[in-house]
């Protein structure tokens, strides 16, 4: 945010877009909860999983899903940090469970899965990992990192994913909606990518050749589509 203010962006934090403003078939601009209208020639929504919501024509393709997260207070802190103990996915595809060693200022050890998660409403719904999610996590402790089994939970979450059915990102101009592009279904994965999704997005919106736009083009997708992510956990949490 700070480049993009120093190359001249103009940014406007702490604003709720709450509808794009489309006019004719061509986007106008946003419209914010606060009641200002921001208008644009192109806009670019990447809203993660608020995406289906501003727009409800892709609630079709994509979702919203919470996947939990628990933060435990680690008995050995020699134990559970580097070396020892590092950065870690533990056969993922088959338990979903993933995780980080101790975090020297939140002195906790991070775990959480990455699996097919809980659908939710990214507003209307609290983001609570449930007593299922705790006894899946104990089970895995127990058969993997015992010495954490009885760990004391200090708090959990849920990540929130914007999911596409097949689990690829969503990054095209609308179909439908001249000067709009979307940038969304990240499907947990997007964080990483982060140093090159920029130039993909920018290449979408400006209608330019990239190899790698095709496989994240807007497409038809059905509910029996299943998720194509091989490195991710689909038996359920």
């Amino acid at each position: 945010a700070d480049k993009a203010d120093i190359e001249g962006v103009y940014l406007r934090a702490g604003r709720t877009v709450n509808e794009i403003v489309v006019e004719n078939g061509r986007c106008q601009g946003v419209h914010t909860v606060e009641g200002e209208t921001f208008a644009a020639g192109h806009v670019i929504v990447a809203a993660g999983a608020w995406t289906h919501i501003l727009l409800p024509e892709l609630a079709g393709v994509m979702r919203a899903s919470g996947h939990p997260v628990f933060h435990l207070k680690a008995p050995d802190r020699d134990l559970f940090s580097p070396p020892k103990f590092v950065v870690f996915t533990a056969d993922i595809t088959r338990s979903g469970w993933y995780g980080f060693p101790w975090h020297p200022d939140e002195r906790v050890v991070k775990i959480a899965n990455h699996g097919v998660g809980q659908t939710l409403h990214p507003v209307e719904d609290e983001r609570l990992v449930t007593v299922e999610d705790e006894h899946t996590l104990r089970q895995f402790l127990a058969e993997t990192f015992p010495a954490l089994l009885d760990a004391p939970i200090v708090y959990t979450r849920r990540c929130l994913y914007s999911d596409t059915l097949d689990e690829h990102f969503w990054i095209d101009r609308h179909p439908e909606i001249a000067g709009l592009t979307v940038a969304a279904g990240g499907s947990g994965h997007a964080f990483k990518f982060a140093p090159i999704l920029g130039g993909l997005i920018a290449d979408a919106a400006e209608g330019f050749v990239n190899e790698w736009l095709p496989k994240f083009a807007w497409r038809d997708l059905t509910p029996e589509t299943a998720g194509e992510e091989p490195a991710r956990f689909h038996g359920g949490n």
